[in-house]
């Protein structure tokens, strides 16, 4: 692994750390960032954890909402119908509905479009990827703006829309419906997961932007991509446990450094 270079060392040496991720990015034949909390605080969505995280504030939640929404789901909509529900949740709810993509999502977006990277996991829950224009998307602790059933595993996008009742039973199972993001103790829906697993063993780069790498079962197919020979570059403002198995490591964030990784590519 190369020495990690950060938003205090010289203008010259994140150039050149900047061209030689871009070197590494041109000579892969599949390329898969994967994205976590910190792609989200840039758009000013707040984390779980750390000094300025929810869990911090509040407190840490109880970690049974998915066996609690399956005992009484009629019950669970009322409640947050009725925004009788966690204060972190409400603070949350408010940051995503004003969020907007930034330039690292965009820049993320044209790395896709040029040919650059072949496909995105996130997650992030906050839908800003495919407002930015992702298309080979895969979401895995689920999207806002969407309806699951927890059965089959169709899904509906609301768009803007907040459902103000408690939703119609699934219209191709009659299954029960909840939002689509991964709730506490809620497994990671098996189509997803199955998904961004082929995407990580067809890789042979992976982004690691803005995630502490700590949350499972996403935080281990890092481990899968390094062990299968990918390069890993990473791109977080902190040391992460990622760290000592990058090829490459920029202590900077992704509305920082993905411009310019695209501006590298064009050249």
């Amino acid at each position: 692994m190369t020495n990690p270079v950060n938003l205090r060392s010289t203008p010259k040496a994140i150039r050149s750390t900047i061209k030689n991720i871009a070197e590494i990015v041109s000579n892969s034949n599949y390329v898969v960032g994967m994205t976590g909390a910190g792609m989200s605080v840039e758009s000013g969505i707040p984390p779980f954890r750390g000094a300025d995280g929810l869990w911090t504030k509040y407190g840490t939640p109880h970690m049974n909402g998915y066996s609690d929404f399956k005992q009484d789901p009629s019950g669970w909509w009322k409640r947050r119908i009725n925004e009788e529900i966690d204060s972190h949740i409400v603070e949350l709810r408010d940051a995503l509905n004003s969020a907007a993509p930034h330039a690292g999502h965009f820049a993320l977006a044209k790395l896709e479009k040029q040919g650059n990277m072949q496909s995105l996991i996130t997650q992030n829950i906050d839908a800003l990827d495919e407002k930015a224009g992702i298309t080979n998307l895969i979401e895995i602790h689920g999207n806002r703006t969407k309806l699951r059933c927890i059965d089959c595993g169709d899904r509906v996008s609301l768009g803007d829309f907040v459902p103000l009742y408690a939703p119609d039973a699934c219209k191709k199972c009659d299954g029960i419906v909840k939002f689509d993001t991964v709730m506490f103790g809620e497994p990671i829906p098996y189509d997803v997961m199955k998904a961004a697993r082929a995407e990580i063993d067809k890789a042979d780069c992976v982004l690691a932007i803005g995630t502490s790498a700590t949350v499972r079962p996403a935080s281990g197919l890092f481990w899968i991509a390094k062990a299968a020979g990918a390069n890993i570059i990473e791109i977080n403002p902190s040391k992460t446990k990622l760290t000592s198995i990058c090829a490459v490591s920029l202590h900077s964030t992704a509305g920082e450094t993905l411009p310019r990784l695209v501006e590298a590519l064009s050249n």
